[in-house]
């Protein structure tokens, strides 16, 4: 079975067309976002967009180019707050980092935690999707990059293995906090968990702020 393409057909160069596909693309996270993946069709976006689907066609070949397209400019945002977070950091301060990456993770979830959402559990990986929506491996890379001047501090032998435990880590707390369990945790309380379990992970006992001797209250 042939894979679908996934390639838009070109490009809009002129405005009128630039903003038609800007069109097409709300419709689609529009029709994403109500009617899941499966429920995506071409003639749906097309009708919500007010555009015949000819002129959909004219760019698009599929359903899968359109979420190929906007998983990539998701994953492009999402890759600016780390990338922001760790240009950002000061070398000579590990934790500010950390609680840097934090507060980006929060943030990149909260850009369009709904698409977000249908993208990571909906959309199936294969061929440009799969690279796409690798942004976790790149973090990664970034990660192990970051960490190297302080390798001789860390506890964790190994920085590849360091690096995916972090992302990992930071990954899974804020898509838990913004997608699933916004109303659980506040940002400010899951910044200073989250920085804590990573600076113990990395430097060990020594490395870890003391504990608040009066915890902030869970939301709720």
């Amino acid at each position: 079975m042939a894979r679908p393409k996934l390639h838009p057909r070109k490009m809009p160069r002129q405005e009128r067309s630039r903003a038609m596909v800007e069109t097409i693309l709300e419709a689609t996270v529009r029709v994403l976002l109500a009617r899941g993946y499966d429920g995506l069709t071409t003639i749906a976006v097309a009708e919500r967009a007010g555009v015949s689907v000819g002129s959909l066609y004219q760019y698009f070949p599929n359903k899968e180019s359109l979420v190929a397209l906007l998983a990539e400019r998701h994953v492009a945002e999402l890759m600016t707050c780390v990338e922001d977070a760790l240009s950002g950091a000061d070398p000579s301060n590990p934790e500010s980092a950390i609680r840097a990456l934090v507060r980006a993770g929060v943030d990149s979830h909260r850009i369009a935690p709904a698409l977000h959402k249908v993208l990571l559990e909906q959309v199936p990986r294969i061929g440009r999707l799969a690279k796409v929506m690798e942004a976790g491996q790149a973090i990664v890379v970034k990660l192990e990059h970051f960490l190297r001047p302080y390798q001789g501090r860390l506890v964790v032998p190994d920085l590849k293995v360091a690096a995916f435990v972090v992302e990992t880590l930071i990954e899974s707390l804020t898509h838990r906090l913004v997608i699933e369990q916004p109303d659980f945790i506040d940002a400010t309380r899951l910044e200073e968990e989250a920085t804590e379990a990573v600076m113990g992970y990395l430097f060990g006992p020594r490395g870890r702020r003391g504990r608040r001797s009066s915890p902030r209250a869970l939301k709720g």
